[in-house]
């Protein structure tokens, strides 16, 4: 008898959703926040890539063949892939599946709202390992919405499948994070440091958009974690968005409220990594039509005050100091990727893949290191 998981029956499913929307062919869709805090933050471009279901998989244990019922809705025609990780007792192995069919997000710029274009419906078939229970993760796309119709099997699915507890990762951070040069969901440094140290990852990176919104510390403060890393500085540099007189207010501002929930979660600042052009040059950073970036030519009368990269830094580890909490420290995001690595950005601002694989290698092996300073 076929064991069949549709509507809100899919939730239990789903790993790191904030909150569930009803899609236009009566599946469900994830957001990575709740709709109250989601809604102080008015922007298109943000609202895009917190839909976006970067870090959310679904998570399910399987006797027997099983199939996946779903969707996405893309912007563009670039391709759309989902991870999978499926495990047993004997082996462990990944599989990218390139999605199809794909409906289309359309904006209303006037409106700052956009609506859902519908495509077709695309399955995806999960075979048990060696004919042995087999526990499965399914990364959906970090850059395209994703809706989950339905789930159907041979026998009965198992939700949350991972049996043994992992540590709690919450992270925050840009575009960098987010990992848009990563087509596949699974080579994103954040997801190959969380498989590597077998973490369980609540992913808030933000494309353009980690600006220390009040809204997005509550969201992070809300969420239970072992540890919490969040990167800060070139979002607010490439949108100019912030001066040196707001940036360190902000700063402190958003650390407290993930303090006033959260006093001693081990909690890591990240420093900017490299990007030449936004060292010693305050932004914004405009796109060519070749894709690459550069920073604006300004012409103010009076500059004091804009920020750098550079300046960022020194202002966030200060920020840290000042705050004397002996479960806070600082990680130098030059550390990750420095001066001698700008040859990984290609569009002069985010790195390639062959520059993620380099911050993953070295976040991970960082991490363990700033986590012994603050436990």
């Amino acid at each position: 008898m076929k064991s069949i998981y549709e509507g809100h029956a899919i939730e239990a499913f789903l790993n790191h959703a904030a909150q569930t929307v009803p899609g236009p062919f009566k599946g469900i869709m994830p957001h990575r926040m709740n709709a109250r805090l989601r809604s102080q933050i008015e922007d298109p471009l943000f609202s895009w890539n917190e839909f976006c279901p970067s870090g959310i998989s679904l998570e399910l244990a399987i006797k027997k063949t099983t199939t996946i019922t779903l969707t996405g809705y893309a912007l563009d025609d670039s391709p759309q892939w989902i991870s999978l990780v499926s495990r047993n007792a004997e082996q462990s192995k990944r599989m990218d599946v390139q999605m199809h069919g794909l409906g289309r997000l359309v904006p209303n710029l006037k409106e700052g709202s956009f609506s859902l274009k519908t495509g077709n419906p695309m399955t995806i078939t999960l075979e048990p390992l060696d004919a042995m229970d087999t526990q499965f993760t399914v990364m959906l796309s970090h850059t395209c919405l994703a809706e989950i119709i339905g789930i159907e099997s041979d026998d009965a699915v198992t939700p949350n499948g991972i049996e043994a507890p992992r540590r709690r990762w919450t992270h925050y951070g840009s575009s960098i994070s987010h990992g848009a040069q990563s087509q596949r969901p699974a080579d994103r440094w954040l997801m190959q440091v969380a498989q590597k140290l077998d973490l369980d990852l609540t992913d808030l990176s933000l494309s353009g958009n980690a600006q220390l919104d009040q809204a997005v510390a509550r969201t992070i403060a809300n969420q239970p974690a072992d540890f919490i890393t969040c990167a800060i500085g070139i979002n607010l540099v490439n949108a100019d968005s912030m001066r040196e007189r707001t940036f360190m207010p902000a700063v402190h501002g958003f650390l407290d409220t993930v303090r006033d929930r959260q006093p001693q979660t081990p909690l890591i600042v990240i420093t900017a990594c490299t990007c030449p052009m936004q060292e010693n040059t305050p932004g914004p950073v405009m796109q060519e039509s070749d894709g690459t970036f550069r920073t604006a030519r300004r012409s103010l009368e009076n500059d004091e005050g804009a920020l750098t990269l550079s300046r960022t830094r020194e202002m966030v580890e200060r920020a840290v100091e000042q705050r004397h909490d002996p479960f806070m420290t600082v990680m130098n995001g030059l550390e990750l990727l420095g001066p001698s690595d700008a040859h990984f950005l290609r569009d002069n601002l985010h790195p390639d893949q062959a520059g993620i694989d380099v911050i993953a290698s070295r976040f991970a092996t960082l991490l363990p290191q700033a986590l012994r300073r603050v436990q």
